[in-house]
């Protein structure tokens, strides 16, 4: 398995002196066949020549005259079998390749460079440090043209607890903060202890996003918005609902500045399902969370009571960042780190190093920050490998952890400055990291679910007793007449 591993990854297989014994007699088994398939093959051709010729040149007697085949030459070399298996592998490889190239035109990698077959990389530890760093020096200086003349440092505070008792611990954290010196809560999105299928037991981590002396007292309120509730008011084919506009509802009705805010969080959950031979690991985002200084209590209630709501617009900016497009030439594997040496080395290593950039460039400051949090989109069955590069390392062995990041949000109260802000960020994409992270920003995909009736209980029982379909499912006892969601937080589909 290694040297499969290795051999995906054009590197030079290793083998041992056994290997080695055992490699050469089967070459010489190969050759032995290759060699008695070729004369095999020549010789057949030599005996439909010589019957060809005995038939004068192909005429058909009574029949239309065909052209001559082509004469046999003994002397001509027949395709070689290895050239030919080389090329079928190949073509295979090139194939299953274009399964991962959906994020073409997000990210222009220059002439030159493949998605799935990035350069070899370092094996040395010392000698990998000094590589990243160099690179991200060089990263640093290529940015600093476009950053903000005033802007905040970033701190970075993570902290560990488990599934059931993260929402507590947060809020416990949080109290010891500013809300107007923090710029969102999130929670990571890594997945450790990778033998249970639950989060409950399982350590998660949390992170608080805040400029340097955070540090303060006070309460801490927190509302919860799920998915699966009917909090919008929506029909076929008028536009999804994301969390932060539901979230943006509760800011709106309760009046909740940004200063008084600590952030607007989806809630994700890594869980697992038992397969024959594995785990299948699932990314599932059950709602959305804002915590604030202020009680929110009031204002969630009478929204509850409202239900489903007329969701317009948010009352504050927000930004999408695809980090997962760049993860997928950076750091493809969802096990193991980023590639050393990268890639495409002028993009962020990390989406730490890609959410500091963009606040740096457009220059947002805490206090007007309502949230800023690494996440994912949307519940998704399987968390799939982002290119060939990271199939060998995916499959290698045991893991300790599942890396599930796939965007970047930001929301916050938007300022003149800010717009020029965000202009100098849509320069630094184009000019330095040759690419369109933002292509999500304001999408709304209309809601395409429909309501089919399920056909009746006795067609369903005659067809799991008919002798033309063996294979017909048991009837469906139970929900029968239950409707599927028509989109998040928009209730079941109507007629």
């Amino acid at each position: 398995m290694r040297n499969l591993i290795r051999a995906l990854r054009g590197k030079p297989v290793e083998l041992s002196p056994k290997q080695e014994e055992k490699m050469a007699k089967a070459q010489a088994k190969a050759d032995r066949i290759i060699a008695e398939r070729e004369a095999a093959g020549r010789k057949a051709m030599e005996d439909a020549a010589a019957f060809m010729a005995t038939q004068g040149g192909g005429a058909n007697v009574g029949g239309p005259t065909t052209t001559p085949p082509p004469s046999f030459d003994p002397a001509q070399p027949l395709p070689p079998m290895r050239e030919v298996f080389r090329q079928a592998l190949d073509h295979a490889k090139d194939s299953f390749g274009e399964m991962f190239d959906e994020r073409a035109g997000i990210i222009d990698p220059g002439p030159g460079a493949d998605l799935n077959k990035p350069p070899p990389e370092l094996e040395d530890p010392a000698e990998r440090e000094q590589w990243a760093a160099s690179e991200r020096e060089a990263r640093d200086e290529a940015r600093a043209p476009y950053l903000a003349a005033t802007r905040q440092a970033v701190e970075l505070t993570r902290f560990a607890t488990t599934g059931r008792a993260q929402l507590e611990d947060v809020t416990e954290r949080l109290r010891h903060y500013d809300p107007a010196r923090v710029f969102g809560v999130y929670r990571v999105p890594d997945r450790y202890d990778l033998s249970k299928n639950s989060e409950n037991k399982v350590r998660v981590e949390w992170e608080i996003a805040h400029a340097p002396g955070a540090a303060a007292e006070g309460e801490v309120h927190m509302a919860a918005f799920d998915r699966a509730g009917h909090w919008a008011a929506r029909r076929f084919g008028e536009p999804e609902v994301v969390d932060e506009d539901v979230a943006g509802e509760l800011v709106r009705r309760a009046n909740l500045q940004p200063e008084d805010c600590f952030g607007l969080s989806r809630l994700l959950h890594v869980r697992a399902t038992n397969t024959e031979y594995d785990k299948s690991w699932s990314a599932h985002i059950d709602g959305i969370l804002v915590f604030s200084r202020a009680s929110l209590a009031e204002a969630h209630v009478a929204l509850k009571a409202e239900a489903p709501l007329a969701v317009g617009p948010p009352p504050f900016y927000a930004e999408v960042l695809d980090w997962e497009a760049v993860a997928a030439w950076v750091a493809p594997s969802r096990h193991t780190g980023p590639r050393t040496p990268s890639p495409l080395p002028h993009l962020p290593s990390s989406w730490e190093e890609l959410m500091i950039a963009y606040l740096e460039v457009v220059g947002v400051r805490s206090e007007d920050c309502y949230g800023v949090q690494i996440t994912r989109a949307a519940t998704q069955s399987g968390l799939p490998d982002l290119s060939m590069a990271s199939f060998a390392r995916n499959i290698r062995g045991r893991h300790d952890l599942i890396h599930a990041a796939e965007l970047l949000k930001f929301t916050y109260r938007d300022r003149a400055e800010y717009q020029e802000g965000r202009a100098r960020w849509r320069a630094y994409q184009d000019e330095v990291l040759h690419a369109q992270l933002d292509h999500r920003s304001g999408q709304r995909a209309p809601l395409d679910t429909e309501y089919r009736p399920p056909p009746s209980f006795l067609s369903e029982v005659f067809d799991m007793f008919n002798p033309l379909d063996p294979w017909s499912p048991l009837p469906q006892i139970f929900n029968r007449n239950e409707r599927p969601q028509l989109g998040a937080y928009c209730g079941p589909v109507e007629d």
